[in-house]
C-alpha cells in the first residue's frame, strides 16, 4: 500500500502532466485524482483547492529549473558552455514542446490572463531563467548582458510556441542550432 507522501507526490506529478497537456483551467481536481489513482476525497487532505495543487506544481517547476542550472554551474566552469548546455536541454525537450508547448511558458500565458498570486509565482520561474541566462552573459563580459539574456529567452520561448503551433519538433532543433551558433560566436 502506498504511503501518504507517495499520494501527494502522485497528485503533484499528475497535476503537472495534466496542466501541461490540458491547461490549468481545463484540468479539474477530479481529473488529477483519477490520473494519480488517489480517491477524490483524499485530494482535499493534501490540497484544499486547485490553486494549492497548482502552487505545488509551480514549485516543482521552480525546483527543477534551479537544480538544472546548479548542475550546469557545478559541472561546467565556462558560462558560454553553460548556455550551450541550457540550449541542449531545451532541444532534448523538443518533442514535448511541439506537442504541448513549454510547461512554464504555457502556464505563464494562461495564468497571466487573470493576474493572481499563481501568475506571479510562475512568472518568477521564467524570470529566474532570464536572470540566470543574463548572468552567464555578464560572466562572459558582455556589456549588454540584459539585452542578450532577453534575446535568448524570447527566442527560445518563441521557438517553443511556434513548434507547438506547427506540431513540429524540427522547428526547435533548427532554432536551437542557430541559437547555439550565436552564443558560441559572441
Amino acid at each position: 500500500m502506498p504511503r501518504s507522501s507517495d499520494k501527494r507526490e502522485r497528485l503533484v506529478d499528475s497535476a503537472k502532466t495534466l496542466i501541461h497537456k490540458q491547461g490549468f483551467n481545463q484540468t479539474s481536481l477530479a481529473d488529477i485524482a483519477y490520473d494519480s489513482g488517489v480517491p477524490l476525497g483524499n485530494v482535499y487532505y493534501y490540497f484544499k483547492t486547485k490553486e494549492d495543487i497548482a502552487s505545488a506544481v509551480i514549485s516543482e517547476h521552480d525546483e527543477g529549473i534551479k537544480d538544472l542550472m546548479r548542475g550546469f554551474e557545478e559541472t561546467e566552469p565556462d558560462p558560454r558552455k553553460r548556455l550551450v548546455l541550457f540550449l541542449d536541454f531545451a532541444n532534448e525537450m523538443r518533442e514535448i514542446a511541439a506537442k504541448y508547448g513549454c510547461p512554464v511558458g504555457s502556464l505563464c500565458q494562461e495564468l497571466d490572463k487573470n493576474r493572481s498570486a499563481l501568475s506571479d509565482k510562475i512568472d518568477a520561474v521564467l524570470i529566474f531563467q532570464l536572470e540566470w541566462v543574463t548572468e552567464q552573459f555578464v560572466q562572459m563580459g558582455k556589456p549588454q548582458a540584459n539585452a542578450l539574456g532577453q534575446k535568448l529567452i524570447a527566442s527560445l520561448s518563441g521557438t517553443n510556441l511556434l513548434a507547438n503551433a506547427l506540431n513540429d519538433p524540427h522547428v526547435v532543433e533548427v532554432q536551437i542550432k542557430q541559437l547555439k551558433e550565436w552564443v558560441v560566436a559572441l
